[in-house]
């Protein structure tokens, strides 16, 4: 194996780890709806996974890779347009929220 073969199965192989990586936090991002950050995660790693350069081009997981892409951006969509539309209540949970804490 010359190290032109050897720097390929590296690279793919790294691509496998960040399309497997991508798909985890994509659906990890379910679990604690406020990590925001592991949604953005979740693009970022599909994103590298799926790229073409460095090559090779990866042809397995890349389902995962993109599965991992559209539940991170699911979680970009939906969580904030869940507290857009439910502000006002969100003002009152933190008012009453506020006075527990006060002892009022």
């Amino acid at each position: 194996m010359n190290t032109s073969e050897s720097q390929n199965y590296t690279i793919l192989g790294q691509k496998y780890a960040y399309a497997t990586v991508s798909l985890l936090l994509g659906i990890f991002c379910f679990v604690n709806l406020a990590g925001m950050e592991k949604a953005i995660l979740a693009i970022l790693f599909g994103w590298l996974a799926l790229r073409k350069s460095p090559a090779p081009a990866l042809k397995e997981h890349r389902i995962w890779a993109k599965t991992g892409m559209i539940l991170g951006s699911l979680v970009l969509i939906i969580v904030p347009t869940i507290i857009i539309l439910n502000f006002d209540r969100l003002r009152e949970f933190i008012e009453v929220l506020s006075k527990m804490s006060s002892g009022k």
